[in-house]
């Protein structure tokens, strides 16, 4: 695994190991920053779930503002600065051991608001799902994006009640789920 794009480019990612590790691909990863890419210098990055934190670093290496990393495993904890530190890229990076669900729920208490956010959960763990979609809303900035990796056979919603899916992209076994706060989407 590798940057893409940017001041890192080219640099090579470590990649912790465990079964809910699902590095991401070139080929999403791509897809991903070339359809939000050009919007993310000065922009904040939210990356749940975060794995290696490739998502996050891709998105620091383009210029964005600041991201923030949250992942529950120690040893992915521990490559994801291991990562920030070989791109050179710790001093924009904030990285989070612990439970997506009770992290998010702080951050939103404590009015923490991103234009970018990454969500990427185990796949086995369906239920995940739903519980972040309805987090979601209180973690975006006005303008902001939020988008949901899933298995592509996953069945998700079309929105919740302050978030509308404006896109879905699929890659193989895998689904990109585009989401926008619903009071700033206009209907057809």
């Amino acid at each position: 695994m590798r940057v893409i794009a940017g001041i890192s480019k080219g640099r090579k990612l470590k990649v912790p190991h465990g079964p809910d590790i699902r590095p991401v691909t070139d080929t999403i990863k791509e897809a991903f920053f070339n359809s939000v890419g050009p919007y993310l210098e000065g922009k904040t990055f939210l990356d749940l779930f975060a794995g290696s934190g490739s998502m996050g670093i891709e998105a620091l290496s383009r210029m964005a503002e600041a991201a923030v990393f949250v992942e529950k495993n120690p040893q992915a904890v521990a490559v994801i600065w291991e990562n920030l530190r070989l791109c050179q890229l710790e001093s924009r990076a904030r990285v989070i051991r612990g439970d997506v669900f009770r992290v998010t729920e702080k951050m939103s208490r404590n009015g923490e608001r991103f234009d970018l956010v990454y969500v990427d959960p185990p796949f086995r763990q369906t239920t995940f799902f739903t519980q972040i979609l309805n987090r979601l809303a209180n973690l975006m900035n006005p303008g902001g994006l939020a988008v949901v990796r899933s298995l592509r056979s996953l069945s998700m919603t079309a929105g919740t009640p302050e978030l509308v899916r404006v896109r879905v992209s699929t890659y193989g076994d895998s689904a990109l789920h585009y989401y926008r706060l619903a009071a700033e989407t206009v209907p057809d």
